[in-house]
């Protein structure tokens, strides 16, 4: 053993020394224990170093990348330069350095792949061996003995320890101090490996086989256990040492070398070998650590396929192959049944599906190996066809997981078999991976249909197999789910999901995939199973189809199917799986859109199918809908936006085959010119009810949903005979889904019945609700319940059916989006209007549950008082449709007969048990809402008087004390009471009790009859009490243990405040429905007078008097109470003193929270009482005295000091107060104790206090709209102009300021309320002859920017938005310009230039006008989007419009300014939409102003250096000028000098390179020629040199050339009819279409002339070709046509797929379909195409431009970069880097990484050993061609511009710059990374070839 150990030592020292240069290691003492030596590098010299030198020579295999070193070119290696301190020891440096120089890591080594290292290391460590003397005696046992001491870790010293210290990774920690980490790392690798060769070395030659080699040594240091000689493993306690490498893993198993024959030997010990790993498979879930288990799996796979490869090479090895073959299909069925079913104990599954990777990446494909083109197997030699016997077994167990199901399964056999532990992702995932697999080889054969039955036939015959395809084909996953993982194109390699925790297990289930990344798994291995199943048929009925073509085709017709039948299947299944692929894979819009005419195509045989009869044997299936709808779904639920929209735009406007003829003709027709397909109308379309519910709710709703409210928009547009127009992808889904459903509804038969039902569950289900966009479901149910009311409006038409559990659901869901304030009240109506429609139009439930009648009726309570007439007429259409729903259940007679019923049952708490009542609790809110809903149910059924009546008289017939509460009487007078509210809000309960008022002959109104009188008086008396006792009560409860203030606004001051809110309520309505009630009256008056007497006595110890009797004033004066003796003033105003100078002083001993709600109370009822008191003020005052004024000053002041205190249900009162108070004030003209102003400014102050603490939606846009109605008044501002103009104060300018400000982006509402008001007041004085106008001007800075103001889309969630339409505006007006709309308004109606006053032209007009031009004139941001829908492109265009707008007022005073700063803006690189206002700006001035405007235009168009979008507008600005409809503006007469000035202007640019600028030139040459010389004069020899000669000859060619003819006549017409005027009208700017960033989109001439153009030439060339040549291609055209339908009657079929179809195909990778063996760190290390990456690092973290980080990515991904850093990951979601990238993005992997911290990233990467490389220009860097690359390099790209700041340089480690031959500074920072990245790969690549 000694003698082995030394042996071995010595073997570490030489080994180390010829493979890593590392020398001078105490080897014995490492591995034994002892301390680590020093290593020095020195020249290696031993006796076996010649041997080893000559092995480490020998080649490797040949290189893929050979082809592409062809490309590389010429490179010295003299001119390559390594970094300093990162490159190799060198020999030089170890002699100046001596025993201190560190052993550094060679880039050499670190280049050189694992794989690659071990391979030659083996070859050295053989050679080495050589050189020892072979054991004397058999090692075997001796080598049984380590092995086992070795896996047991008990060994103390000695070769046991020695070799498991070497394998063992403890010998990576003892690394010597001179010798890098990296290269000790790759030390310990190759000692492991030698250290096992070691081992075999031991076993005498003589005495082992190959086997034996494995069976002894190298499986069970891989498995982990001792093994005996039959192959089981007898511990199972220690890992394996191998599994977690892959590289030394498949070096072991490549040690041995196998005999060329096989004998009984061998195949002894390949039993014991299968014994082996079956023994190792069942052991795998012994691990508990998932990493460990799924690579144990992988090692016991991998051994049983080298075994099978060794075996198939050997000679007479049937047997042995055989034996392999049976071993791993027995593994193949024990993993899918350790995948598939729950254990036995029940814990849960055995293995994860990551264990299919093993199984489908090395079982299966040595078990079904695919043919090759040459028509050979896949495998070496010797390897047949499948057996079928075992394809049968494998085929049986997975039909088990094709069609889910429940229970036990019992097989044919009568076993019983567990079902699948998971049908959604398991089952599936499990049996797609297999048949990608095995279907190329087992296509062919007849397996098993059924397991319970004996039926054969091919897979492709097979219906479950056909089910689970169709299934995962459709499937959608959920893409905003998870991050962006499972999107088109996404990696599936990264796609698992968060990683665990340290220790924990989360790969043995189904949550490290998500489920978007699980379904495009499914659909891709599913599409990539329907392709070879579809191309195995069709090459089969090729091969038919040549045998049987010598044949007659009568015969060929004598089939009972024709056939071309099975052809013509076979081709639409092919377009169908090669459009599934393109869809699936692709992003690209230009490449999407050539699919939608076969899928048109593929539409149309669904409708044709849809009619034919039932399939034959051997045909493949129909295609169905559900296939169309699969293949759609990839469009519209795409991860691209842009791409839903257009799916969605081609879906609805019919192009993809749906007959949609019930929308609009004109937009199912339009499409511009390079979206709109090349599609026939020869081929048939499907009817609507095709269509199935499922698709129209998951996919179509869905899609459309995820584009609202976003910046994509739901507007297309589209070009339409020339003109631009925008269709509203919103308009339509209404129209589609509204066609649907009357499709549906309309169809005959029970299929269109029932899936209308299903279509109104789904959709009026609580899953759109829980899911969608309120916004969104808003439109799907108003475009279903508006159709359904149309469709069963008709006789005889299926009415749908809702269960009540579904109405009852989505109720729920709707009441929490209201109260989450998710939705405005505007959607609020809509949606429960869209219910009542749906209710009414459904079939009646004959079995009726009153609870859930009860729910749905608390949805539609009575209108409050603030409800507008849109919210008015919603009411009235809902409670009709709820009324005729009512009437129509339980057969019609339900409504009536329950609602008494449910009215007495209520009262006597039988319908809802009595809660815990009394005057602290209240009435809970589910109380409240059914008796409500009661009462609504009374009013619906018939005579509701008659119904509520009996139950209101059971609980108030009798008066009730509220002393009694808690008990039965007072619970029934409780409910009793609030059925007689609800009953008199509903009209049913008023008058003589039947609901009618009783006149007397004077029309005065009669009181109620005695017994109303007397319940009415009994309910008064009921409510006061409960008032008193609510007062009383709160001073009760005491609190010994002391107090401290609390905040008015607890959860038990809201209540209190709240029930009594309810209880005045009561009070009130009762007035209300009882005005001539004398019993009411009189109690309310009386009770007034007592309760202010008794405040005006009142002293500060009586708190709970005062609160009491300030509750009774509200409470009387909300009933109408009137004083008695009159309502003088001075009684009116001394109450109103006495109530604002009451203070409430709460005892000590109460409880804090009684002293909050005493407090809540006493606001409440002050202000209320103040409320209604200032309106009787008002009334009775006759004129403005100075005693009124200040008690209008004190309420105010007092308003604005209790806003804090005062709680939220009592500030809608104090707003009255404040508002009726500030009305007063400004609304006198007499003389003022206060200056207005200042009055103003504290009404402003109360009015925002009170709106800031306000949160109920409805009060706060009241209070607003009140406000602003209020403050802004032209009295107001021209009082506030006369303090501008001193410097005085300003309170409305800065109220509208903050109103602005609060406003800001995202509230568009109070922007649009407080500019509609202002706008309409800043035109005061209005007077004739006043200088109208002149109060805007201190608001001239917010005008301007109101000009560019933007709104934002309106945000569903949020609570205050007004319905308000704006009627004021013109109808054109878009949503996102309403705010500015009114400013343009204002503007339009400023007085004349010539009559508006000067102060206001100067000091406001002409100051817009060049505030605007700052915004035009400024040159767009470097880096900033300047994109139609940015804010940069909405600033620039909103400003240009106003300035059109303004023309007219630009005077010859500004006109030289204006004209140099706008004159420049043409050179700016603009949107045509842009140039369309500029151009319109200079006309119309240039018309104002001729001479300083046309001067400016001469001398810019004589210019040599303009761009051509300079000369294309200064052209058209010409054109308008002196051809057009305003040349009498520009021309004063022939002799205008500017004539000629033009003309010598224009001459050059009739040979510009740019047609639309020479065509235009030659329109103004031809009208301007003319005019400055006789055109009809002969040219005279002597004239030829003379200038007019040179001009009648251009004219004479223009006016006699057909062409130019031709163009000038088009162009004339558009000269004629540019209408300039209208464009500069405040109606003709907000009539412009906009685009899809909803800015104005006008067509710009360019446009319309470029088309011309074009039609011009089509022309001309169309008629060059003479008629006898026409004729010759027409009969040309003709023949080819004949012999095309020839060829077709003989095969209608193409036999290339190409031919099939007209687009560009998609190739599926394999990689997608994620069935490699690679574990996860591998995945890591290669790319998508299985090529390893390099080790370079792309750092772009200093750049934002999207295009170049797009690129960059494509570029990474390329070249296999290791990663990409980026500043912001969220850009790859952009629509802009998706299409660049071109799905690069989805392949590489990126990491973020923002500017800030990259310095600190930069030094960990340092550390982590790479090289930092920036690319820059500095005195220091280094030419790219002289520059070496290390292997780790992190390459620093700069910024755009500026390059790399000065702060990361310090830790740049090498810049290196690229040469240049030109004069041009710099190249774009994506081309200068492309150059660097590929340098690096072409010097990785030279490295990798040299060392070969």
């Amino acid at each position: 053993m000694d003698r082995h150990l030394d042996e071995f030592c010595a073997l570490l020292a030489r080994a180390a020394g010829l493979l890593h240069r590392v020398e001078g290691v105490d080897w014995k003492g490492h591995v034994c224990g002892g301390p680590a030596a020093s290593g020095s590098a020195a020249t290696p010299h031993d006796e076996g170093a010649a041997a080893a030198k000559a092995a480490d020579d020998e080649d490797d295999d040949s290189s893929s990348d050979d082809d592409m070193m062809l490309m590389m070119g010429g490179y010295s290696d003299s001119e390559d330069e390594a970094l300093p301190g990162m490159g190799a020891f060198d020999s030089e440096d170890e002699g100046e350095d001596g025993e201190d120089a560190v052993l550094e890591d060679d880039d050499d080594d670190n280049e050189e792949e694992e794989e690659a290292l071990l391979k030659r290391a083996s070859s050295v460590h053989a050679a080495l061996l050589l050189s020892l003397d072979t054991p004397e005696t058999s090692g075997r046992e001796l080598v049984e003995q380590v092995v086992a001491a070795i896996l047991s870790r008990t060994s103390e010293g000695g070769l046991a320890s020695a070799l498991s210290f070497a394998i063992s990774s403890g010998s990576i920690d003892q690394r010597p101090k001179r010798v890098g980490p990296e290269r000790w790392r790759r030390v310990c690798l190759t000692n492991s490996l030698l250290a096992v060769q070691f081992l075999l070395h031991l076993l005498r030659p003589g005495e082992k086989t190959a086997l034996d080699e494995w069976n002894v040594v190298i499986l069970p240091l891989l498995f982990g256990g001792k093994i005996d000689r039959t192959g089981r493993m007898t511990t199972v306690d220690a890992p394996s040492l191998f599994l977690l490498n892959d590289a030394l893993r498949d070096a072991l198993l490549g040690l041995t070398s196998f005999p060329s024959t096989a004998d009984d030997d061998i195949e002894e010990a390949q039993m014991v070998t299968d014994n082996l790993c079956h023994s190792a498979l069942a052991r795998c879930t012994s691990y508990k650590e998932v990493s460990l288990r799924q690579q144990h799996l992988a090692v016991a796979c991998q051994v049983r396929v080298r075994l099978y490869d060794n075996v198939s090479k050997m000679k007479d090895a049937g047997g042995m192959l055989e034996a392999a073959k049976r071993a791993m299909h027995r593994a193949v069925m024990a993993i899918l049944t350790g995948i598939c079913y729950e254990s036995e104990d029940g814990d849960g599954g055995v293995l994860s599906l990551e264990s299919l990777r093993p199984m489908t990446g090395m079982l299966l494909p040595k078990l079904y190996p695919q043919a090759k083109k040459d028509g050979k197997s896949g495998a070496g030699s010797g390897v047949g066809c499948p057996d079928e016997e075992r394809a049968a077994e494998l085929w049986d167990e997975l039909l088990l997981l094709f069609v889910p199901c429940s229970g036990t399964i019992v097989d044919a056999e009568g076993g019983k078999r567990r079902c699948c532990k998971n049908w959604d992702y398991v089952a599936p995932m499990t049996a797609t991976a297999v048949l990608c697999i095995i279907l190329p080889t087992v296509r062919e054969l007849e397996l098993p249909v059924d397991v319970d039955d004996d039926t054969e036939s091919r897979p492709i015959h097979q219906p479950a197999l056909w089910k689970l395809i169709r299934d995962c084909l459709g499937r959608c996953g959920d893409t905003d789910a998870v991050g962006s993982g499972g999107g088109r194109g996404a990696s599936l390699l990264s796609s698992r999901g968060v990683k665990a925790s340290d220790g924990e297990d989360t790969s043995n289930n189904l949550g490290e995939y998500n489920s978007a990344s699980m379904d495009q798994l499914l659909r891709r291995r599913s599409a990539h199973a329907l392709r070879l199943m579809v191309e195995c048929e069709r090459e089969r009925l090729l091969r038919e189809g040549s045998r049987s073509s010598g044949k007659k085709k009568k015969e060929k017709a004598s089939s009972p199917v024709a056939n071309n039948e099975p052809r013509r299947r076979v081709d639409l299944w092919m377009k169908y799986v090669l459009c599934f692929e393109m869809l699936e894979m692709e992003m690209e819009l230009h490449l999407v859109e050539q699919v939608w005419e076969t899928v048109r195509e593929m539409t149309s045989e669904v409708a044709n199918e849809e009619e034919a009869s039932e399939d034959t044997a051997n045909l493949l299936p129909r295609l169905t809908w559900n296939d169309i709808g699969s293949l759609l779904s990839r469009v519209l639920l795409s991860d691209a936006p842009t791409l839903r929209k257009l799916g969605l735009y081609r879906f609805l406007s019919g192009h993809t085959g749906i007959n949609v003829s019930a929308l609009d003709a004109n937009v199912a027709e339009s499409a511009s010119d390079g979206n709109k397909p090349s599609v026939t109308t020869s081929t048939q379309q499907a009817l609507l009810s095709v269509v199935s519910v499922g698709f129209v709710v998951d996919v179509v709703m869905r899609s459309y949903d995820a584009i609202v409210a976003t910046k994509v928009g739901n507007n297309i547009s589209i070009d339409d005979d020339g003109q631009q127009k925008s269709i509203s992808i919103a308009d339509l889904l209404s129209k589609f889904l509204s066609a649907y459903t009357i499709t549906l509804a309309t169809a005959d038969g029970e299929g269109g019945s029932e899936k209308l039902s299903k279509l109104v569950s789904r959709v009026f289900g609580s899953e759109l609700l829980e899911t969608y966009k309120t916004r969104s479901v808003l439109l799907f149910y108003q475009s279903l319940a508006t159709a359904l009311d149309q469709a069963v409006a008709a006789e005889n038409n299926p009415r749908p059916e809702i269960e009540p559990a579904t109405i009852q659901a989505a109720i729920r869901s709707m009441r929490a989006i209201f109260s989450s304030g998710g939705a405005p009240k505007s959607m609020q109506q809509g949606l429960k209007l869209a219910v009542a429609l749906a209710l009414k139009n459904a079939q009646p439930w004959e079995k009726v549950d009153a609870s859930v009648v009860l729910q749905i009726l608390a949805l539609y309570p009575p209108l409050d008082e603030m409800a507008d007439e849109a919210e008015e007429t919603a009411h009235s259409k809902a409670r009709d449709a709820i009324g005729s729903w009512l009437l129509g259940l339980g057969s019609g007679a339900w409504a009536k007969n329950a609602a008494s019923a449910c009215a007495s049952a209520y009262v006597l708490g039988q319908l809802l048990p009595y809660g815990e009542m009394d005057v602290m609790t209240g009435v809970n809110a589910a109380e409240r809402e059914a008796g409500m809903a009661i009462s609504i149910l009374c009013s619906l059924s018939g005579d509701g008087s008659e119904l509520l009546w009996p139950a209101v008289f059971k609980g108030l017939q009798q008066s009730v004390s509220a002393t009694a509460s808690g008990t039965p009487g007072f619970c029934k007078a409780t409910r009793s009471m609030i059925l007689l509210e609800f009953g008199c809000k509903e009209g049913v309960l008023s008058g003589m009790g039947n609901g009618d008022l009783v006149m007397d002959s004077k029309q005065h109104m009669m009181p109620p009859p005695p017994h109303i009188e007397s319940l009415l008086g009994n309910a008064v008396q009921f409510v006061l009490s409960q008032s008193m006792a609510l007062s009383t009560t709160l001073f009760e409860t005491s609190d010994e243990g002391g107090s401290s203030s609390g905040s008015t606004r607890s959860s038990t001051s809201g209540s209190a405040s709240q029930y009594v809110a309810i209880l005045i309520g009561q009070l009130r309505t009762l007035h209300l429905a009882y005005p001539s009630s004398g019993s009411l009256s009189q109690a309310v008056d009386s009770m007034l007078d007592e309760c202010v007497t008794s405040l005006a006595k009142s002293e500060e110890s009586q708190a709970g008097n005062v609160v009491k009797s300030l509750t009774l004033t509200y409470a009387a004066l909300s009933c109408g109470a009137s004083f008695t003796g009159g309502e003088t003033i001075d009684r009116l105003v001394s109450t109103c003193r006495t109530i604002l100078g009451l203070e409430l002083v709460i005892p000590p001993t109460v409880k804090k929270e009684a002293k909050q709600a005493c407090r809540s109370i006493f606001q409440y009822a002050k202000w209320g009482s103040l409320s209604l008191l200032v309106p009787k003020i008002r009334e009775a005052a006759e004129g403005h005295s100075a005693e009124i004024e200040s008690v209008y000053q004190a309420i105010l002041d007092a308003a604005r000091d209790s806003v804090d205190a005062t709680p939220v249900i009592a500030l809608p009162p104090l707003f009255e107060c404040a508002l009726g108070a500030g009305q007063h004030i400004v609304t006198f003209d007499g003389e003022r104790q206060t200056p207005l102003l200042s009055s103003l400014q504290t009404i402003i102050e109360t009015l925002f206090a009170v709106l800031e603490e306000e949160t109920s939606s409805s009060n706060w846009t009241y209070m607003l709209n009140e406000m602003c109605k209020l403050i802004f008044r032209g009295k107001l501002l021209v009082e506030e102009y006369a303090s501008y103009s001193n410097g005085g104060e300003m309170p409305t300018k800065q109220a509208f300021k903050k109103l602005l400000r609060m406003a800001g982006t995202q509230k568009p509402y109070i922007a649009k309320t407080a500019v509609s008001r202002i706008s309409a007041a800043w035109l005061s004085p209005e007077e004739p002859g006043s200088d109208m106008g002149l109060c805007a001007i201190p608001y001239r800075e917010e005008i301007a920017q109101l000009l560019i103001f933007k709104e934002c889309r309106i945000d569903e969630s949020a609570t205050h938005q007004s319905s308000d339409k704006w009627d004021a505006l013109p109808r054109s007006t878009h949503v996102s310009s309403i705010t500015r709309a009114f400013v343009l308004s204002f503007l339009s109606k400023l007085p004349a230039p010539g009559d508006i006053s000067d102060v206001v032209l100067k000091e406001l007009v002409q100051f817009i006008i060049m505030k605007l031009l700052g915004i035009c004139c400024a040159k767009p941001t470097v880096g900033k989007a300047f994109i139609s829908g940015s804010e940069e492109y909405a600033r620039f265009t909103r400003a240009l419009q106003a300035l059109c707008l303004l023309s007219r007022y630009v005077t010859v005073d500004i006109a030289q300014e204006i004209a140099a700063k706008v004159f420049p803006t043409m050179a700016y690189n603009l949107h045509g939409q842009l140039r369309y206002f500029i151009e319109i700006f200079v006309i119309q001035c240039t018309r104002l102003h001729p001479e300083v405007f046309g001067r400016m235009l001469i001398s810019e168009i004589r210019r040599s250096d303009l761009t051509l979008a300079q000369v294309a507008s200064l052209m058209i600005i010409g054109g308008n000028l002196t051809v057009g409809r305003y040349s009498n503006d520009f021309f004063c007469s022939s002799a205008d000098p500017k004539l000629k000035a033009i003309l010598c202007g224009v001459l050059p640019w009739l040979s510009s390179t740019q047609g639309f600028s020479r065509a235009i030139a030659q329109l103004l040459c031809h009208k301007l020629i003319p005019l400055v010389v006789d055109v009809n004069a002969k040219i005279a020899s002597t004239d030829i040199e003379k200038d007019d000669a040179v001009l009648k000859s251009v004219y004479s060619f223009l006016e006699d050339n057909a062409d130019m003819s031709r163009l000038r006549v088009r162009q004339q017409q558009f000269f004629d009819e540019y209408d300039v005027d209208s464009s500069c009208t405040f109606e003709g700017l907000l009539a412009i279409p906009v685009d899809e960033g909803e800015e104005a989109n006008p067509t710009h001439m360019v446009d319309a002339i470029k088309d011309c153009l074009a039609e011009v030439y089509k022309e001309a060339h169309g008629e060059d070709a003479p008629l006898w040549k026409q004729v010759e291609q027409m009969l040309i055209d003709a023949d080819l046509s004949k012999q095309e339908g020839d060829a077709s009657g003989d095969s209608d079929e193409a036999e290339d797929e190409a031919e099939l179809v007209n687009f560009q195909r998609k190739i599926l990778p394999i990689d997608a379909l994620d069935l490699g063996i690679h574990n996860m760190q591998q995945q890591k290390l290669s790319n998508a195409a299985g090529k390893k990456k390099q080790h370079l690092v792309v750092c772009a973290s200093l750049i934002d431009k999207v295009p170049n980080l797009a690129g960059l990515a494509r570029t990474c991904e390329i070249f296999s970069a290791q990663t990409l850093v980026i500043p912001n990951l969220l850009v790859r979601k952009q629509d802009d880097f998706k299409s660049i990238s071109a799905s690069a993005n989805d392949w590489i992997d990126m990491e973020e990484c923002k500017e800030e911290d990259l310095l600190s990233w930069l030094y960990k990467k340092k550390a982590e050993g790479y090289a930092i490389v920036g690319v820059e220009q500095t005195a220091s860097s280094k030419c790219l061609t002289k520059f070496k690359f290390p292997a780790k390099t992190v390459l620093l790209l700069g910024k755009e511009k500026e390059g790399l700041p000065i702060e990361f340089l310090s830790a740049v480690d090498q810049c290196i710059e690229i040469p240049q031959l030109g004069i041009t500074r710099s190249l774009n920072v994506h081309v200068s990374g492309a150059i660097m990245v590929w340098e690096y790969t072409k010097q990785m690549m030279r490295k990798k070839r040299a060392r070969k």
